[in-house]
């Protein structure tokens, strides 16, 4: 059911205006909605709401309360949205209606991700002599320049090929609109420099070129980036089926041995994929052959002999029969270690999941040193602070920033500046990639985005450990 809304501005300030009808549903017009534990405003808040989004709203009547001129809602499955200039009570609006093209994509992935190559965002369509004019000094599109020595590792699934068309134009670009008037008075928003990255829904043609519908509602020309492959890497659930001690085969593949009869080890002639796991017989010890040592894996060739890992090729996860100290006993946790590239999410004793991550390039932190300036993952016990649906990352602030890594998937947040997150631009996991963050596939950082804590409530973008939604799972970084 629709119900009317009216956004009126008051001295600044917007205010909402109901009509005789309850509304149901909130939808947020600015980037950020804050939602809040009671109906005032204050520093801590539980989440928020992202521009384009919606969330239930519960059936109690809205309170007037401290720092909104307006009303507080209250949503759902608890907290309160002061109803201001970035809220509205119904689909209602130009922007509001034509951000919902730029919404969350359903699936693993929420947008399609594209590298720049340096490259316009566009408030309306181009036509040809002006994209001509605004693109003279980038060269010929298709083209890019190398990135940065730091930066190579950004471009490791970006693929060289343009995106086609998949679309028609959205309406609101017709007859010269943007996505939030029918008349911007700029056709450029800003550039996005070589090796930042874009975020997009849709891609469409215009006078022949393809563009792409970016997450904040500009246009980006298709032949100026390069589309990221999604990673299918994923870790392996534990339980029933696969129990601890795994071993992963870390960078490369590796090959599997036999036993022969005379007690040696020989290859097969068949491999384990690089980032592949095994699971290891638990009760069996390393068995040598001159100076090398073989782990018994549960798997078994065709002969139904026992397969074997040679020891310097696998990276072994143990089960552990003790709480790291700093954990609390009947909690979740997540155990990463920086020099095997490992994660393990944990219930209490019992672990629940393990796969590949990548830590800081820089390795293990050195006592005394900056872990932000050498690019490392800090050690120490901490928890989950703030998790994130997507969200932006960028050293710098503002409008003309010259680097940002755009609406980064599944981030949890332990240590800011430090977090967990899922990379979709390279997928050389188990081995030192970041600037200190602990990156994951985007099938691993689903999984534990679901499974940590807090959760985040359907609708919300993002969550924070306060009132209703508990504590934080610790995260445990180790050597």
């Amino acid at each position: 059911m629709r119900f009317a809304a009216y956004l009126l501005t008051l001295a600044g300030v917007a205010s909402i205006s109901v009509a005789s009808a309850r509304p149901s549903e909130l939808y947020s017009t600015g980037y950020t909605t804050w939602v809040y534990p009671e109906p005032k405003r204050t520093e801590r808040q539980l989440g928020y709401i992202r521009v384009g989004d919606s969330v239930r709203l519960r059936n109690e009547a809205p309170v007037r309360g401290p720092g909104c001129a307006s009303d507080y809602y209250p949503v759902q499955p608890f907290g309160w949205v002061c109803g201001d200039r970035t809220v509205s009570l119904g689909l209602q609006g130009r922007y509001l209606q034509s951000m919902q093209l730029a919404r969350y994509l359903p699936g693993l992935m929420p947008y399609h991700f594209a590298l720049s190559n340096g490259t316009p965002m566009y408030r309306r369509l181009p036509s040809p002599s002006e994209w001509e004019r605004e693109e003279r000094f980038l060269g010929k599109p298709g083209s890019f320049k190398p990135l940065s020595w730091g930066n190579r590792g950004h471009e490791l699934l970006a693929e060289v090929r343009t995106e086609p068309a998949r679309h028609p134009v959205p309406d609101f670009f017709e007859n010269g609109g943007s996505v939030g008037t029918d008349k911007p008075l700029e056709l450029v928003r800003r550039q996005i420099p070589l090796g930042s990255m874009l975020a997009y829904t849709r891609s469409f043609e215009h006078q022949g070129r393809t563009f792409l519908l970016s997450a904040d509602g500009t246009i980006v020309p298709a032949d100026r980036v390069r589309p990221f492959r999604t990673s299918t890497f994923r870790g392996v659930e534990l339980g029933a089926r696969v129990q601890l001690p795994i071993a992963f085969f870390r960078a490369r593949e590796r090959p599997k041995y036999r036993r022969t009869s005379d007690g040696k080890f020989e290859p097969t002639g068949a491999n384990w994929a690089a980032r592949a796991y095994v699971p290891l017989h638990a009760s069996a010890p390393p068995e040598a052959d001159g100076k090398r040592q073989f782990l018994e894996t549960r798997e078994r060739h065709s002969d139904g002999s026992a397969l074997y890992a040679l020891q310097s090729d696998a990276t072994v996860i143990a089960p552990r029969d003790k709480l790291p100290i700093g954990v609390a006993p009947g909690h979740k946790w997540m155990l990463i270690s920086i020099t095997q590239g490992t994660l393990v999410a944990y219930d209490g004793l019992a672990p629940v999941y393990a796969t590949l991550m990548s830590p800081g390039a820089g390795g293990v932190p050195v006592k005394g040193k900056d872990p932000v300036k050498m690019s490392t993952t800090p050690l120490g016990v901490y928890r989950v602070t703030f998790k994130h649906r997507a969200a932006t990352m960028s050293p710098e602030q503002g409008e003309n920033r010259s680097f940002w890594i755009a609406d980064v998937p599944y981030t949890q947040y332990f240590h800011a500046p430090f977090a967990l997150h899922t990379a979709y631009w390279h997928e050389n996991f188990g081995e030192p990639m970041s600037a200190g963050c602990v990156n994951v596939s985007p099938e691993d950082g689903r999984y534990l985005f679901d499974w940590s804590d807090p959760k985040v409530p359907a609708g919300w973008n993002g969550a924070g450990p306060v009132g209703p939604l508990g504590t934080g799972t610790y995260v445990v970084v180790s050597r």
